[in-house]
Protein backbone atom coordinates (compact mmCIF):
# COMPACT_ATOMS: atom_id res chain seq x y z
CA UNK A 1 0.00 0.00 0.00
CA UNK A 2 2.59 1.96 0.46
CA UNK A 3 4.18 1.97 -2.60
CA UNK A 4 1.47 2.16 -4.40
CA UNK A 5 0.08 5.86 -2.39
CA UNK A 6 3.59 6.85 -3.46
CA UNK A 7 2.91 5.80 -7.09
CA UNK A 8 -0.11 8.48 -6.78
CA UNK A 9 1.68 11.05 -5.10
CA UNK A 10 4.62 10.80 -8.38
CA UNK A 11 1.68 10.69 -10.81
CA UNK A 12 0.00 13.55 -9.09
CA UNK A 13 3.08 15.56 -9.17
CA UNK A 14 3.47 15.04 -13.12
CA UNK A 15 0.37 15.99 -14.16
CA UNK A 16 0.26 18.85 -11.86
CA UNK A 17 4.08 19.74 -13.37
CA UNK A 18 2.78 19.37 -16.69
CA UNK A 19 -0.52 21.23 -16.64
CA UNK A 20 1.26 24.19 -15.43
CA UNK A 21 4.04 23.73 -18.14
CA UNK A 22 0.89 23.75 -20.60
CA UNK A 23 -0.24 27.18 -18.83
CA UNK A 24 3.06 28.61 -19.34
CA UNK A 25 3.91 27.08 -22.77
CA UNK A 26 -0.11 28.60 -24.31
CA UNK A 27 0.12 32.12 -24.11
CA UNK A 28 3.79 32.08 -25.93
CA UNK A 29 2.32 29.70 -28.51
CA UNK A 30 -0.53 32.37 -29.22
CA UNK A 31 1.94 34.98 -29.04
CA UNK A 32 3.53 33.62 -32.18
CA UNK A 33 0.35 32.91 -33.89
CA UNK A 34 -0.66 36.08 -33.49
CA UNK A 35 2.67 37.54 -35.19
CA UNK A 36 2.58 35.95 -38.31
CA UNK A 37 0.86 37.47 -40.75
CA UNK A 38 -0.87 35.72 -43.84
CA UNK A 39 0.20 37.21 -47.14
CA UNK A 40 -2.67 38.31 -49.00
CA UNK A 41 -1.33 38.15 -52.62
CA UNK A 42 2.20 38.94 -54.78
CA UNK A 43 3.44 41.71 -56.83
CA UNK A 44 5.93 40.24 -59.42
CA UNK A 45 8.29 42.84 -61.53
CA UNK A 46 8.23 41.33 -65.11
CA UNK A 47 9.63 42.74 -68.53
CA UNK A 48 7.59 43.93 -71.37
CA UNK A 49 8.53 46.25 -74.07
CA UNK A 50 11.31 47.34 -71.70
CA UNK A 51 13.50 45.27 -68.62
CA UNK A 52 11.36 46.08 -65.25
CA UNK A 53 8.75 47.57 -66.61
CA UNK A 54 5.50 45.39 -65.80
CA UNK A 55 4.01 44.64 -62.27
CA UNK A 56 1.76 41.58 -62.14
CA UNK A 57 -0.39 41.43 -59.05
CA UNK A 58 -2.67 39.05 -58.28
CA UNK A 59 -4.42 38.65 -54.66
CA UNK A 60 -6.72 36.44 -53.09
CA UNK A 61 -9.32 36.21 -49.78
CA UNK A 62 -9.97 39.99 -49.42
CA UNK A 63 -13.29 42.08 -49.01
CA UNK A 64 -14.40 44.49 -51.69
CA UNK A 65 -13.89 48.57 -50.85
CA UNK A 66 -16.94 49.73 -48.37
CA UNK A 67 -19.28 51.16 -50.57
CA UNK A 68 -18.47 54.96 -51.83
CA UNK A 69 -14.61 53.98 -51.75
CA UNK A 70 -11.91 51.99 -53.89
CA UNK A 71 -8.96 50.63 -53.90
CA UNK A 72 -5.78 51.98 -55.17
CA UNK A 73 -2.39 50.58 -56.14
CA UNK A 74 0.65 52.59 -55.60
CA UNK A 75 4.71 52.26 -55.83
CA UNK A 76 6.75 54.33 -54.32
CA UNK A 77 10.16 55.32 -53.26
CA UNK A 78 12.05 54.43 -50.21
CA UNK A 79 12.41 58.30 -49.59
CA UNK A 80 8.82 58.88 -50.36
CA UNK A 81 9.97 61.30 -52.81
CA UNK A 82 8.80 59.16 -55.93
CA UNK A 83 5.37 57.81 -56.61
CA UNK A 84 3.37 55.84 -59.05
CA UNK A 85 -0.31 55.17 -59.33
CA UNK A 86 -0.68 51.56 -60.84
CA UNK A 87 -4.73 51.82 -61.10
CA UNK A 88 -7.69 50.65 -59.15
CA UNK A 89 -8.02 47.14 -57.97
CA UNK A 90 -11.59 45.03 -58.82
CA UNK A 91 -12.62 42.34 -56.29
CA UNK A 92 -13.97 39.89 -57.69
CA UNK A 93 -16.23 37.88 -55.52
CA UNK A 94 -17.10 33.81 -56.47
CA UNK A 95 -20.67 32.85 -56.18
CA UNK A 96 -20.53 28.88 -55.13
CA UNK A 97 -24.15 27.19 -54.67
CA UNK A 98 -26.26 30.33 -56.44
CA UNK A 99 -24.09 32.43 -52.97
CA UNK A 100 -22.19 35.60 -53.54
CA UNK A 101 -19.10 35.06 -50.97
CA UNK A 102 -17.92 37.82 -48.98
CA UNK A 103 -14.34 37.58 -49.99
CA UNK A 104 -12.68 37.42 -53.79
CA UNK A 105 -9.47 37.63 -55.71
CA UNK A 106 -8.09 40.39 -58.16
CA UNK A 107 -5.67 40.08 -61.12
CA UNK A 108 -3.96 43.04 -62.18
CA UNK A 109 -1.66 44.22 -64.52
CA UNK A 110 0.37 47.47 -65.23
CA UNK A 111 1.92 47.61 -68.23
CA UNK A 112 2.58 49.18 -72.14
CA UNK A 113 -1.22 49.53 -72.04
CA UNK A 114 -1.64 51.43 -68.92
CA UNK A 115 -2.50 54.79 -69.15
CA UNK A 116 0.40 56.00 -67.00
CA UNK A 117 3.12 53.67 -68.28
CA UNK A 118 6.22 55.03 -69.53
CA UNK A 119 8.34 52.05 -70.10
CA UNK A 120 10.91 53.04 -67.06
CA UNK A 121 12.83 50.27 -64.97
CA UNK A 122 10.40 50.42 -62.08
CA UNK A 123 12.56 48.51 -59.79
CA UNK A 124 15.70 51.14 -60.67
CA UNK A 125 13.17 53.64 -59.05
CA UNK A 126 10.48 51.78 -56.68
CA UNK A 127 10.77 49.51 -53.72
CA UNK A 128 7.75 49.80 -51.89
CA UNK A 129 4.26 48.94 -52.97
CA UNK A 130 0.44 49.40 -51.00
CA UNK A 131 -3.21 49.27 -51.04
CA UNK A 132 -5.19 52.29 -50.21
CA UNK A 133 -8.52 52.64 -49.47
CA UNK A 134 -9.41 55.94 -51.36
CA UNK A 135 -10.94 58.60 -50.81
CA UNK A 136 -9.73 57.93 -47.08
CA UNK A 137 -6.08 57.22 -48.42
CA UNK A 138 -6.22 54.33 -45.43
CA UNK A 139 -3.42 52.15 -46.08
CA UNK A 140 -4.68 48.01 -46.26
CA UNK A 141 -1.82 46.12 -47.79
CA UNK A 142 1.98 46.66 -48.70
CA UNK A 143 5.44 44.91 -48.79
CA UNK A 144 8.36 46.68 -49.52
CA UNK A 145 12.39 45.86 -49.96
CA UNK A 146 15.47 47.77 -48.61
CA UNK A 147 16.82 50.66 -51.57
CA UNK A 148 20.23 48.81 -50.80
CA UNK A 149 18.61 45.37 -51.79
CA UNK A 150 16.46 47.43 -54.64
CA UNK A 151 19.78 48.34 -55.93
CA UNK A 152 22.01 45.25 -55.59
CA UNK A 153 18.80 43.04 -57.56
CA UNK A 154 18.39 45.44 -60.17
CA UNK A 155 22.36 45.30 -60.77
CA UNK A 156 21.90 41.68 -60.34
CA UNK A 157 19.22 41.47 -63.87
CA UNK A 158 21.39 43.83 -65.32
CA UNK A 159 24.15 41.36 -65.07
CA UNK A 160 22.11 38.71 -65.93
CA UNK A 161 21.32 40.21 -69.50
CA UNK A 162 24.86 41.24 -70.49
CA UNK A 163 25.92 37.81 -69.75
CA UNK A 164 22.43 35.93 -72.19
CA UNK A 165 23.96 38.86 -74.37
CA UNK A 166 27.42 36.96 -74.24
CA UNK A 167 25.71 33.72 -74.46
CA UNK A 168 23.67 34.37 -77.41
CA UNK A 169 26.97 35.65 -79.53
CA UNK A 170 28.55 32.01 -78.44
CA UNK A 171 25.21 30.30 -79.84
CA UNK A 172 24.99 32.37 -82.78
CA UNK A 173 28.82 31.53 -83.71
CA UNK A 174 28.71 27.98 -82.82
CA UNK A 175 25.67 27.79 -85.33
CA UNK A 176 27.65 29.69 -88.11
CA UNK A 177 30.47 26.98 -87.59
CA UNK A 178 27.93 24.29 -87.98
CA UNK A 179 27.27 25.30 -91.31
CA UNK A 180 30.60 26.23 -92.48
CA UNK A 181 32.35 23.83 -94.92
CA UNK A 182 36.04 24.67 -94.21
CA UNK A 183 38.44 24.18 -91.96
CA UNK A 184 38.97 27.59 -91.49
CA UNK A 185 35.66 28.70 -91.25
CA UNK A 186 35.06 26.49 -88.69
CA UNK A 187 37.77 27.47 -86.74
CA UNK A 188 37.48 31.21 -87.21
CA UNK A 189 33.29 31.16 -85.72
CA UNK A 190 35.12 29.21 -82.99
CA UNK A 191 37.41 31.36 -82.12
CA UNK A 192 34.55 34.10 -81.77
CA UNK A 193 32.47 31.54 -79.72
CA UNK A 194 35.33 31.19 -77.62
CA UNK A 195 35.91 34.63 -77.23
CA UNK A 196 32.27 35.22 -75.89
CA UNK A 197 32.58 32.03 -73.84
CA UNK A 198 35.50 33.65 -71.90
CA UNK A 199 33.68 36.96 -70.49
CA UNK A 200 31.08 35.11 -69.29
CA UNK A 201 33.22 33.69 -66.00
CA UNK A 202 33.52 37.51 -65.06
CA UNK A 203 30.21 38.40 -65.40
CA UNK A 204 28.73 35.21 -63.66
CA UNK A 205 31.32 36.21 -60.52
CA UNK A 206 29.59 40.01 -60.68
CA UNK A 207 25.79 37.93 -60.47
CA UNK A 208 26.78 36.12 -57.36
CA UNK A 209 28.04 39.00 -55.96
CA UNK A 210 25.14 41.32 -56.71
CA UNK A 211 23.08 38.52 -55.00
CA UNK A 212 24.86 38.16 -52.18
CA UNK A 213 24.85 41.98 -51.08
CA UNK A 214 21.39 41.80 -51.82
CA UNK A 215 20.75 38.73 -49.71
CA UNK A 216 22.61 40.65 -47.08
CA UNK A 217 20.75 43.84 -47.30
CA UNK A 218 17.42 42.05 -46.34
CA UNK A 219 18.47 38.95 -44.56
CA UNK A 220 15.10 37.99 -43.96
CA UNK A 221 13.40 38.06 -47.34
CA UNK A 222 12.59 34.89 -48.36
CA UNK A 223 12.30 35.73 -52.15
CA UNK A 224 15.73 37.29 -52.34
CA UNK A 225 17.19 34.33 -50.19
CA UNK A 226 15.70 31.75 -52.86
CA UNK A 227 16.60 33.48 -55.60
CA UNK A 228 20.65 33.75 -54.48
CA UNK A 229 20.47 30.46 -54.23
CA UNK A 230 19.05 29.65 -57.41
CA UNK A 231 21.47 31.72 -59.23
CA UNK A 232 24.17 30.56 -57.45
CA UNK A 233 23.21 27.08 -59.26
CA UNK A 234 22.59 28.17 -62.69
CA UNK A 235 25.95 30.07 -62.57
CA UNK A 236 27.75 26.95 -61.91
CA UNK A 237 25.46 24.92 -64.68
CA UNK A 238 27.01 27.69 -66.94
CA UNK A 239 30.27 27.47 -66.23
CA UNK A 240 30.05 23.55 -66.53
CA UNK A 241 28.28 23.93 -70.31
CA UNK A 242 30.60 26.87 -71.55
CA UNK A 243 33.89 25.66 -70.18
CA UNK A 244 32.95 21.91 -72.30
CA UNK A 245 32.09 23.68 -75.18
CA UNK A 246 35.44 25.54 -75.32
CA UNK A 247 37.15 22.49 -74.36
CA UNK A 248 36.03 20.70 -77.08
CA UNK A 249 36.56 23.81 -79.71
CA UNK A 250 40.26 23.85 -78.77
CA UNK A 251 41.67 20.80 -78.14
CA UNK A 252 38.94 18.17 -80.84
CA UNK A 253 38.06 20.57 -83.47
CA UNK A 254 40.97 22.17 -83.47
CA UNK A 255 42.98 18.96 -83.20
CA UNK A 256 41.88 17.83 -86.58
CA UNK A 257 42.30 18.87 -90.32
CA UNK A 258 38.45 16.88 -91.60
CA UNK A 259 35.26 18.41 -92.17
CA UNK A 260 33.54 15.94 -91.10
CA UNK A 261 35.00 14.97 -88.03
CA UNK A 262 35.18 18.30 -86.78
CA UNK A 263 30.94 18.77 -87.65
CA UNK A 264 30.63 16.07 -84.91
CA UNK A 265 32.54 17.86 -82.42
CA UNK A 266 30.82 21.19 -83.49
CA UNK A 267 27.41 19.60 -82.93
CA UNK A 268 28.18 18.91 -79.47
CA UNK A 269 29.34 22.25 -78.62
CA UNK A 270 26.03 23.86 -79.79
CA UNK A 271 24.31 21.54 -77.37
CA UNK A 272 26.20 22.64 -74.61
CA UNK A 273 26.10 26.45 -75.19
CA UNK A 274 22.35 26.04 -76.60
CA UNK A 275 21.81 24.19 -73.00
CA UNK A 276 24.00 27.00 -71.10
CA UNK A 277 21.53 29.32 -72.72
CA UNK A 278 18.05 28.22 -72.44
CA UNK A 279 18.59 25.40 -69.55
CA UNK A 280 18.25 21.42 -69.71
CA UNK A 281 15.42 19.16 -69.03
CA UNK A 282 18.07 16.67 -66.92
CA UNK A 283 14.80 14.96 -65.25
CA UNK A 284 12.98 14.83 -68.42
CA UNK A 285 9.58 16.23 -66.14
CA UNK A 286 8.54 18.95 -68.88
CA UNK A 287 9.75 22.00 -67.27
CA UNK A 288 13.15 23.38 -66.52
CA UNK A 289 13.85 24.82 -63.35
CA UNK A 290 16.57 27.23 -61.32
CA UNK A 291 18.22 24.60 -59.85
CA UNK A 292 21.85 22.43 -60.57
CA UNK A 293 21.91 20.97 -63.83
CA UNK A 294 18.63 22.16 -65.43
CA UNK A 295 18.43 26.25 -64.91
CA UNK A 296 20.99 28.51 -67.88
CA UNK A 297 20.49 31.82 -68.72
CA UNK A 298 16.80 32.19 -69.22
CA UNK A 299 15.87 30.57 -65.98
CA UNK A 300 19.27 32.81 -64.49
CA UNK A 301 16.82 35.86 -65.60
CA UNK A 302 13.75 34.84 -63.81
CA UNK A 303 15.11 34.21 -60.94
CA UNK A 304 16.85 37.51 -60.70
CA UNK A 305 14.06 39.69 -61.12
CA UNK A 306 12.38 37.20 -58.76
CA UNK A 307 14.42 38.51 -55.57
CA UNK A 308 12.47 41.85 -56.00
CA UNK A 309 8.64 39.52 -55.32
CA UNK A 310 6.70 41.44 -53.32
CA UNK A 311 4.25 39.61 -50.50
CA UNK A 312 1.03 41.98 -49.98
CA UNK A 313 -0.19 41.83 -46.62
CA UNK A 314 -1.69 43.95 -43.62
CA UNK A 315 1.72 44.31 -42.29
CA UNK A 316 2.97 48.25 -42.05
CA UNK A 317 5.66 49.06 -44.39
CA UNK A 318 8.75 50.63 -42.91
CA UNK A 319 8.86 54.36 -41.79
CA UNK A 320 9.61 56.53 -45.30
CA UNK A 321 13.47 57.61 -44.94
CA UNK A 322 14.00 60.87 -44.28
CA UNK A 323 17.47 61.94 -45.00
CA UNK A 324 19.36 63.90 -42.07
CA UNK A 325 19.63 67.60 -42.57
CA UNK A 326 23.27 68.48 -43.31
CA UNK A 327 24.87 70.96 -40.79
CA UNK A 328 26.71 73.21 -42.04
CA UNK A 329 30.91 72.85 -41.15
CA UNK A 330 31.55 75.66 -38.69
CA UNK A 331 33.69 78.67 -39.59
CA UNK A 332 37.14 78.52 -39.66
CA UNK A 333 38.48 81.68 -37.47
CA UNK A 334 40.92 83.32 -39.77
CA UNK A 335 44.05 83.96 -37.29
CA UNK A 336 44.68 87.41 -36.41
CA UNK A 337 47.92 88.84 -37.43
CA UNK A 338 50.57 88.63 -34.57
CA UNK A 339 51.76 92.14 -33.78
CA UNK A 340 55.08 93.28 -34.65
CA UNK A 341 56.91 93.33 -31.81
CA UNK A 342 58.04 97.03 -30.91
CA UNK A 343 61.82 96.87 -29.71
CA UNK A 344 62.59 97.55 -26.36
CA UNK A 345 64.71 100.66 -26.68
CA UNK A 346 68.38 100.39 -24.78
CA UNK A 347 68.17 102.20 -21.24
CA UNK A 348 70.51 105.17 -21.78
CA UNK A 349 73.40 106.02 -19.49
CA UNK A 350 72.63 107.90 -16.80
CA UNK A 351 75.63 110.94 -15.88
CA UNK A 352 75.66 111.57 -12.56
CA UNK A 353 76.09 115.43 -12.10
CA UNK A 354 78.61 116.76 -9.66
CA UNK A 355 76.36 118.37 -6.76
CA UNK A 356 77.08 121.54 -4.85
CA UNK A 357 78.99 121.81 -1.90
CA UNK A 358 76.57 121.61 0.91
CA UNK A 359 74.11 122.27 -1.50
CA UNK A 360 74.07 125.82 -0.99
CA UNK A 361 75.38 126.81 -4.64
CA UNK A 362 79.10 126.63 -4.28
CA UNK A 363 80.23 125.30 -7.22
CA UNK A 364 82.35 122.10 -7.05
CA UNK A 365 85.17 122.30 -8.79
CA UNK A 366 88.44 120.01 -9.00
CA UNK A 367 89.30 116.81 -7.20
CA UNK A 368 86.79 115.23 -4.87
CA UNK A 369 89.83 115.22 -2.29
CA UNK A 370 90.13 119.09 -2.38
CA UNK A 371 85.98 119.48 -2.28
CA UNK A 372 85.89 117.40 0.71
CA UNK A 373 88.70 119.55 2.02
CA UNK A 374 87.02 122.90 1.36
CA UNK A 375 84.08 121.00 2.97
CA UNK A 376 85.82 120.76 6.26
CA UNK A 377 87.35 124.07 6.24
CA UNK A 378 83.74 125.89 5.86
CA UNK A 379 82.34 123.89 8.98
CA UNK A 380 85.09 124.71 11.06
CA UNK A 381 85.25 128.38 9.83
CA UNK A 382 81.36 128.43 10.58
CA UNK A 383 82.42 126.82 14.56
CA UNK A 384 84.95 129.37 15.24
CA UNK A 385 82.81 132.46 14.33
CA UNK A 386 79.88 131.42 16.45
CA UNK A 387 82.57 130.28 19.50
CA UNK A 388 83.86 134.18 19.08
CA UNK A 389 80.60 135.91 19.08
CA UNK A 390 79.49 134.04 22.15
CA UNK A 391 82.61 135.06 23.91
CA UNK A 392 82.11 139.17 22.43
CA UNK A 393 78.58 139.42 23.72
CA UNK A 394 79.33 137.67 27.37
CA UNK A 395 82.37 140.85 27.48
CA UNK A 396 79.94 143.07 27.03
CA UNK A 397 77.94 142.33 29.59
Amino acid sequence: QGGSALAMFRTKTLLILALMLFTLVTPVVAVHAEDEVTPVGTAKIQDDKSANDSVVVSLSGIAPAPEGSEYKLSLESYDGKASLTLGTLDVVLPVIHGVIQTTGTVSFTFDSSSEDYDGSNLLATFNRIMVTEEPSGTYVYGDSISNDAAKAITSAINSVADMNTALDSAVTAAKAAQAATSMDDINANLNAAVTSIDTIADISSSINEQAAAATAADGDDAEIAGGATSLEAITTNIATWTNAAKAVAETNVAGTTNVAVAQIFVGKIVNDLEAARNGWDANNDGTISGTSGEGGGQQAYKAAQGMADLSLSITELPAIYVAPTPVPPAPTPTPKPAPTPVPTPEPEEVVEEKQHVLDIGLPSVGEELLAQFMLISLVGGLGLAGIGGLLYARNRR
